[in-house]
């Protein structure tokens, strides 16, 4: 049996999964009568590896009824495309962020160096292909999953980098704007986004600061462990952390 045959989605809270052994960031299953929803995609190989673990877990891809893209990076939207061409699944993103996710335009830049690795990372390591966005989301619009998230514009990282929250069981997913392990080393740890991958670093702290006055208990990085109690605090510690 092949290792990603072993594969299996690990329970975060209720109605919450973590998909398990993606070589891109990390996705995580929303179940509801609704159907299921899906945040973030992973890269493009990783679509072989979500399928058979929605499998296992009970489901089908025909299940599936919306992808949510936190933001274009192809870690995070390489697998999209495929997913959406299987399940029939909606492709949501924030609207500042559509140009990007279907390539008519090319991610801002803060240096030459970031340049280079977005050309590399969309080119060669990732090799992203465009994605159709059926639905563009605002800042306060909410979409039916887990009863009701509600999608967050967190500007910085990329111009529509996404965050999704859950009032009532104090979930917030929220892609790269921060991450809970450095994706280089793996080392674990809450911090701000990497700046060689950030369009802008001022606004992606200001975008955590919106983040850290909300009621948050459960924190769903792009990248790392999950955060299961005291995700606020641990989010202020990091600002204060940065001023010093």
């Amino acid at each position: 049996m092949r290792p990603e045959e072993r594969l299996e989605m690990r329970k975060v809270v209720s109605n919450v999964y973590l998909m398990e052994g993606l070589r891109g960031g990390n996705v995580y299953l929303l179940v509801s009568d609704k159907g299921l929803t899906l945040v973030d995609s992973g890269l493009a190989v990783d679509v072989d590896r979500i399928a058979p673990q929605l499998q296992r877990g009970g489901y089908t891809l025909s299940d599936l009824h919306s992808i949510v893209l936190t933001h274009a990076h192809g870690d995070h939207a390489g697998g999209a495309v495929e997913l959406a061409r299987r399940s029939g699944a909606q492709v949501l993103a924030h609207r500042a962020e559509v140009p990007y996710i279907e390539q008519s335009k090319s991610l801002p830049v803060a240096s030459l160096a970031q340049r280079l690795l977005n050309w590399l990372g969309d080119r060669i390591l990732f090799r992203l292909s465009p994605c159709q966005v059926d639905r563009l989301v605002e800042d306060g619009d909410v979409i039916e999953a887990l009863g009701a998230m509600q999608m967050i514009h967190t500007p910085g990282h990329t111009p529509g980098s996404l965050c999704l929250y859950q009032s009532e069981q104090r979930i917030l997913f929220c892609g790269d704007a921060l991450f809970n392990a450095n994706p280089i080393t793996g080392r674990p740890g809450l911090r701000l986004p990497i700046r060689l991958v950030t369009v802008d670093s001022a606004q992606a702290r200001d975008s955590v600061g919106k983040l850290s006055t909300m009621a948050v208990e459960v924190l769903c990085c792009g990248h790392g462990e999950p955060i299961m109690d005291g995700a606020r605090e641990k989010m202020r510690a990091v600002l204060r952390k940065e001023k010093t």
